[in-house]
């Protein structure tokens, strides 16, 4: 048998990556674990049959081999990385914020989107001030995606900080113009300003864009329904 760092050279690693690439996966399955014998502790080879095991819907499996990766190099990003995806996947969000923040901690090559779920998971535990947190840092890992000035901008207007939400969807509205979620934010940030008269242009824009956004709907009502004494 060839030495284990050697492993890509293997004519059978060669024709398992062919499988792997073309989506076979169950010849990919079985060649990369044919491999694994031969290579043990490998971790790339274990990631692999890892994401063939999520691919093929495996997904404790996918989290074993992970595992097994992690174990033969404890500092494998990539692996905690993807280890989180399954538990997220799996609703197991405790254990997939564990192997997030892992990600986060080690400072890898994943960070940015590992930074994005650390706060989604955060935000849907209701645990507001670390969401915030995680979602400013991968806006700041990752300026070019406005992913994060959506959900900073949710958090932003429950905390009534208008101006500073105002900010963050106006970058927002210029990539996506013609998202209606965006236009309802703006129209509650310009309400929360006291400028009714944007206010009623974004909802009118959101409701363009969603005829039937009832919250919008109401907001409308609200601003441009005249009480006469």
């Amino acid at each position: 048998m060839q030495p284990v760092q050697n492993y890509q050279q293997d004519s059978q690693y060669l024709k398992a990556m062919e499988f792997y690439l073309s989506g076979q996966w169950n010849e990919a399955a079985a060649a990369f674990e044919k491999l694994s014998s031969d290579y043990p502790g490998e971790s790339f080879i274990l990631l692999l049959r890892g994401n063939i095991a999520y691919s093929r819907g495996e997904l404790d499996e996918a989290v074993q081999l992970y595992q097994k990766a992690i174990d033969a190099r404890p500092d494998f990003g990539n692996a905690y990385y993807k280890m989180g995806v399954c538990y997220y996947r799996m609703g197991r969000l405790k254990k997939a914020l564990a192997a997030f923040q892992q990600v986060v901690d080690l400072g890898d090559q994943s960070h940015a989107m590992a930074s994005y779920f650390v706060g989604l998971i955060h935000l849907f535990l209701g645990e507001d001030e670390s969401a915030a947190a995680d979602f400013a840092q991968f806006h700041q890992l990752s300026p070019e995606s406005m992913i994060a000035n959506f959900y900073l901008a949710q958090l932003k207007i429950k905390r009534k900080e208008f101006s500073e939400a105002l900010t963050l969807l106006q970058e927002l509205a210029e990539v996506t113009p013609n998202f209606a979620e965006v236009h309802y934010m703006l129209g509650t940030v310009y309400y929360g300003l006291h400028k009714n008269t944007e206010a009623i242009q974004c909802f009118q824009r959101a409701l363009a864009l969603n005829p039937g956004d009832e919250r919008s709907k109401t907001k409308m009502t609200l601003l441009t329904d005249v009480q006469w004494p």
